[in-house]
């Protein structure tokens, strides 16, 4: 029993001692989190605060180590700041080491979270696209190389790819080294000419189409190379100021090795039928293949695949014409393999649509009392020709006669008057 009691008497108060601390140091945590202050360390040379507000509420004011306060409207130019219905998320490039705070309604529950060191990875692109290919393509986010899913902080990312055209550009800098006697005038106009960028496509990390996971931090986008051939740079880029990341590569766009032909029947007995061939110098002989959706009126949206035999660069792909009157619709894809790289590729077969019309009957029996009707007026017409040189005929051989006699008789009655009377 006296064991038991020093037992107590040594480590209750031990126990005491490294409990009490325990509280303390979670109450200090508990304060630092509602006093909403962060420190940076001065290794990080980017961060990004998210902060979750509650409701109603505007941004916050964000302190600086140094009393220097930042707004939503009011900031540094290394700041980018982007603020949505409950939440602010601000980036900051070098940030200046030591204790932030944010002052506002900040929300208990989730507070202020920072991810520091960003990093957008890009996988390459082919150097060499195709006009009119559908190209799956990704980039992740990353935290200190890991991968980053802060789900707040990615649904509210914007990735968009943008084509800037090259080739006009360049051809204007070969004419302007050739001339040399071009004017400052002539100069600015070819800047303020240069080609309009174009946008491809926009990321997305929601599970969708092409993505496969929802908030894994990986941005897909399916990318139509729906641009004319040339030269491009692209730039894979941030559009709304949660952060700013882009990255560029220059790329060559080909016309498409495949070419697309709809023939429309308008016999009921003939289908309907679109051509696909592929440029054999350029695809695998056998790699074609296409997949349509045909809406026809009155009838469900069919499917109609087919793939191409060995040494074989093209394909015919027909259905029946059902003699329905209405409009109608075909679109599909084509897959085929590019020779030189081995690479996939992909290629949408837009929307083209159609109008089936009721087939014109020709009427034999018509068309035949209108050619005897034609033969009855020509045989009239010569008919009338005849008639009229018969006349004409015998009206000349009567004034003839008549001209005949008239002479006979002045030549007998002129000798009658030569007779001497006895």
């Amino acid at each position: 029993m006296l064991r038991r009691l020093w037992l107590l008497i040594f480590y209750v108060p031990l126990c005491t001692w490294i409990l009490i601390p325990s509280a303390w140091a979670q109450a200090e945590a508990r304060l630092t989190w509602l006093d909403n202050r962060f420190r940076v360390d001065p290794e990080i040379e980017q961060i990004t605060f998210v902060v979750t507000r509650e409701q109603p509420s505007q941004s916050v004011v964000l302190v600086a180590p140094d009393g220097r306060k930042y707004y939503a409207d009011r900031h540094a130019k290394t700041m980018s700041w982007y603020t949505d219905k409950g939440m602010d998320i601000i980036s900051i490039t070098h940030p200046m080491a030591g204790p932030w705070q944010a002052l506002g309604k900040v929300s208990i529950n989730n507070g202020i979270r920072f991810i520091s060191n960003i990093q957008l990875q890009v996988e390459p692109l082919p150097a060499q696209l195709y006009q009119t290919e559908v190209l799956k393509f990704s980039t992740q986010l990353t935290q200190n190389k890991q991968p980053l899913l802060l789900r707040d902080f990615l649904d509210r990312v914007q990735l968009k790819v943008v084509f800037y055209p090259l080739t006009s550009i360049l051809s204007n800098e070969s004419n302007e080294s050739n001339e040399s006697n071009e004017s400052n005038e002539s100069n600015e106009s070819n800047e303020s000419n240069e080609p309009t960028p174009i946008e491809v496509g926009q990321f997305a990390d929601d599970g969708q189409e092409y993505d496969e996971v929802a908030g894994d931090g990986i941005f897909t986008v399916a990318l139509n190379v729906n641009v004319e051939p040339g030269k491009y740079r692209v730039e894979i880029a941030s559009t709304n100021g949660v952060f700013k990341r882009a990255v560029e590569q220059t790329v060559l766009v080909y016309p498409a090795p495949i070419t697309t032909s709809f023939v429309q029947s308008h016999q009921p007995l003939t289908s309907h039928s679109v051509n696909i061939e592929a440029k054999a110098d350029q695809t695998l002989a056998g790699s074609l293949a296409a997949y349509l959706v045909v809406k026809q009126p009155q009838q469900k949206p069919r499917i109609i695949q087919r793939s191409s035999h060995r040494q074989q660069s093209h394909l015919v792909l027909t259905w029946p014409n059902d003699a329905q009157i209405g409009k109608a619709w075909w679109r599909g894809w084509a897959y085929v393999t590019d020779s030189l790289t081995q690479r996939e590729l992909v290629f949408r077969l837009s929307q083209q649509n159609y109008t089936q019309v009721a087939a014109v009957a020709v009427d034999f029996s018509a068309s035949l009392a209108q050619q005897q009707a034609k033969q009855q007026l020509i045989i009239q017409n010569e008919q009338q020709q005849r008639l009229l040189w018969v006349v004409i005929t015998n009206i000349v051989i009567v004034i003839g006669v008549l001209v005949v006699l008239l002479m006979w008789r002045r030549k007998r009655v002129v000798q009658s008057d030569l007779i001497v009377p006895k």
